[in-house]
């Protein structure tokens, strides 16, 4: 019942992690008569303390994937629809292999979590994450791993199985077992983490009238009538339809890297949505425009469009136009003759030029003047440009990325952007979600800066804490993927070699990171970071970015806070003060541009500096 191996290769870390499963050889031999031990790396105490709670967010995390609560008697009706419109023998192959899924990825993730784990504690952390995702009560019997020999055994009973109590409630006791989807599971997850096929069997189920549901495990071709149940799994080469290489629809594997190898990464919708619309427009000479927050990676994006182009050979030129003067902009565009101005002393190309045949990336374009964006609106239309000082015209071929963390669409109707350079920069746009909207992504950010600034500083960590994946997922992120960045690379230089990342490591960050995790304790009860008084006691307080709570414990904006808030009915500073303080806060977030600043505050540039030099 297999099928032909997929010749189509998986994610490079998921391949990393299968060398590492299948190069173990040390010798495991456990026998329990009753529930797993409380020893061991990773502990039931550390898997509980995975769960992480965002409802501002609605998310819920376990061991870094998102899971979502829903009623046992909502998935007893979804069951008992499959089963009525596939027939038993259809829907309990397709509840078997989402069984196998969910135990396969949660194999990966503990894998890449506590990669110093010890053997039994890892094969454990299956069932124990199965019982903490509410499916079944696991009682162990007896399990044998020899990875030298490839030995496998493992008998469990099960009790207060979800699943058999729904099928019970629809169907009845019959005389076939029901546990179909918690099959799936513990299959997939044992033969992921072994790097071999495992087959799991209910030998006695309570869907037959059985007190509780005896399983056993092992290796496939250790099984009579394997064919049996690979018509259920279907495991297509179970390796391919695991984690570890089911990502080929998620990524941009096509789109070659840029040339200084940092690379796209990520899996949630959002940023496949993204990626596959780069790489529809990548081999084409259209104009792209790039908008999102500052720190998504529109820059990475721009690099990575270029380098799956037909002109990759050719120059990548980039600029960011927030850093040039206004009277300097023309100059670094389009080049200058000599003699054109005082200190024009030679003939100088610019960025077109420098670009022609190739790729140019101009980042945060609406901090430009309207003078200079009608001359690049001339440079795209016609293909041509003049030096400053110049008088005849050169012919530039150019393919134009554009990006920008403003809405282009009310900077046009503010007049600050033209028009007509907006629909011609607009042909085809791509949105690039903030960090925030893709929190699936960042536990493989993690891994990823985790291991580039460990190679760059020439540290080695034993990976993150529960504690800190826990508060990075549910916190904000106004930095987006530029935080993270530095985030983990302080904490790579913070941390000693051997010593996992934990929050203390990120400095003045870990507080405000630890104020927004909410998880569960080995008791199963919520526990939650003590919040400041302040931040308590205003509902609406728990809503806002932790860098918003970090300004507001300044005087004047704090003071703006309790007379919006209706806590003060007098406003007991001057609008002026105030005015100051999100100038300043603004100038800090551009990194002292004042273009930038401007454009955040809905001011314009004169009024930015007037207000500065007041100070």
């Amino acid at each position: 019942m297999t099928r032909t191996p997929s010749n189509k290769p998986g994610r490079p870390a998921d391949e990393e992690f299968l060398k590492q499963m299948l190069g173990r050889k040390k010798r495991l031999l456990v026998d329990r008569a009753s529930q797993f031990g409380a020893s061991g790396l990773p502990s039931a105490e550390q898997l509980a303390e995975t769960v992480a709670f965002a409802p501002e967010d609605g998310n819920i995390w376990l061991c870094g994937q998102r899971m979502m609560l829903l009623q046992g008697s909502a998935f007893g009706a979804i069951r008992r629809e499959l089963i009525e419109a596939l027939g038993f023998d259809r829907a309990r192959g397709l509840l078997t292999r989402i069984g196998w899924q969910a135990g396969a990825r949660d194999a990966a993730q503990v894998s890449e979590q506590w990669p110093q784990g010890d053997h039994a504690s890892l094969y454990s952390a299956g069932p124990r994450l199965h019982m903490l995702e509410g499916m079944v009560n696991v009682e162990v019997v007896r399990f044998e791993i020899d990875s030298g020999v490839g030995h496998f055994y493992s008998e469990f009973l099960w009790h207060n199985s979800l699943e058999d109590d729904e099928h019970i409630a629809a169907f009845g006791l019959g005389g076939e077992p029901a546990c179909w989807m918690e099959i799936g599971y513990a299959s997939g997850y044992a033969s992921s983490l072994l790097g071999r096929l495992v087959v799991f069997r209910e030998q006695e189920c309570r869907a037959m009238g059985h007190q509780a549901c005896r399983i056993v495990g092992k290796p496939a071709d250790q099984w009579d009538d394997i064919d049996v149940d690979l018509a259920y799994l279907d495991p297509s080469d179970f390796l391919s339809r695991s984690t570890y290489a089911s990502g080929i629809e998620t990524t941009v594997a096509d789109l070659k890297e840029p040339a200084d190898s940092k690379q796209l990464v990520g899996i949630s919708a959002s940023f496949v949505a993204a990626s596959q619309l780069l790489q529809r427009v990548a081999p084409t000479q259209a104009t792209v425009l790039l908008t999102g927050e500052s720190g998504v990676g529109k820059e990475l994006f721009a690099r990575t469009l270029h380098q799956a182009s037909a002109c990759r050979d050719m120059p990548l030129v980039a600029l960011n136009c927030a850093t040039l003067p206004e009277n300097l902009v023309e100059a670094e565009l389009f080049g200058v003759e000599r003699g054109a101005f005082t200190g024009a002393d030679r003939s100088r190309p610019g960025r077109f030029e420098r670009a022609h045949g190739g790729t140019l990336f101009l980042d945060e374009i609406a901090t430009l003047g309207l003078s200079a964006q009608s001359k690049i609106l001339r440079a795209l239309q016609e293909g041509e440009i003049e030096r400053v000082g110049g008088t005849a015209p050169i012919k530039v071929n150019v393919r134009v990325i554009a990006a920008t963390n403003v809405d282009l669409r009310r900077e046009v109707e503010a007049g600050r952007f033209r028009e007509d350079l907006f629909y011609r920069l607009n042909v085809f746009p791509i949105h690039l979600p903030p960090l925030r909207e893709r929190r699936e992504d960042i536990p493989l950010l993690m891994s990823y800066f985790l291991r580039t600034f460990s190679l760059r500083h020439g540290r080695q960590l034993a990976g993150f804490s529960t504690r800190l994946v826990n508060a990075l997922l549910t916190y904000r992120f106004p930095g987006n993927i530029r935080e993270l960045q530095n985030l983990i690379e302080r904490g790579v230089i913070a941390a000693g070699d051997g010593e996992v990342m934990d929050v203390v490591h990120l400095a003045e960050a870990g507080a405000s990171l630890m104020a927004t995790a909410i998880g569960l304790t080995s008791q199963g009860r919520l526990s939650a970071a003590q919040r400041s008084e302040k931040t308590t006691g205003t509902p609406s307080a728990s809503a806002e970015d932790d860098s918003v709570m970090g300004a507001l414990a300044e005087p004047a904006l704090e003071s703006l806070q309790d007379f919006v808030s209706g806590r003060q009915r007098v406003l007991s500073t001057s609008l002026e003060e105030i005015e100051l303080r999100l100038v300043r806060l603004a100038m800090e977030r551009s990194g002292g541009n004042i273009t930038a600043a401007a454009q955040m505050l809905g001011m314009s540039r004169a009024q930015v500096s007037y207000r500065l030099k007041g100070s």
